[in-house]
């Protein structure tokens, strides 16, 4: 997706920020090409590898453990979609306040929606799992979740479907888990 398309679908705050620190998108252009600027920004950044799937690669983040980048080579709207749900569910009141509970909240994301950074989840085999989850959830297995001190939440919900209905109806994991 051209960083203009991103742009427009996210409204990237981030890439003003980015351009008021820099001065302009032309200069971060130009530090980009410097292969040693990029390899240092990536060593920086980019801490051990925790976990791939299909389209992207999760990483630690090294500024801060809590956190993971998530790095999508080609460009198939994960994170672009993370983010957007993220921006859509994170300020839900009244009756849909329970809706966040159960995502990974995201921090970040690069103008060209290539590089997301969210918070990092946890495997606890000791806690129990619930044994249902909202029925809008339908990339239902164990790797695409984790914990978040108590609350189990998903961590990779790249691939969810635009206009979700947030009903209350649960579905049953099964064996999922």
């Amino acid at each position: 997706m051209p960083i203009k398309r991103v742009i427009e679908v996210i409204h990237a705050p981030e890439l003003m920020k980015l351009e008021n620190n820099l001065n302009s998108t032309e200069e971060i252009c130009t530090l980009t090409h410097l292969a040693s600027v990029s390899s240092d920004l990536i060593t920086c950044l980019v801490g051990e590898k925790i976990g791939s799937g299909c389209y992207r690669t999760v990483y630690e983040y090294n500024l801060d453990k809590k956190y993971v980048i998530k790095i999508e080579p080609l460009n198939t709207n994960c994170n672009v979609t993370e983010y957007m749900l993220w921006n859509e569910i994170k300020d839900l009141r009244g009756n849909l306040a329970w809706v966040k509970d159960w995502f990974e909240p995201v921090k970040w994301i690069s103008p060209n929606g290539r590089v997301l950074v969210m918070q990092r989840t946890k495997s606890d085999y000791k806690k129990a799992k619930p044994k249902k989850i909202p029925k809008f959830m339908w990339d239902v297995k164990d790797d695409n979740f984790g914990w978040i001190g108590n609350k189990f939440v998903c961590h990779d919900y790249g691939q969810f479907y635009n206009f979700i209905h947030y009903s209350k109806a649960m579905q049953d994991v099964g064996d999922r888990w």
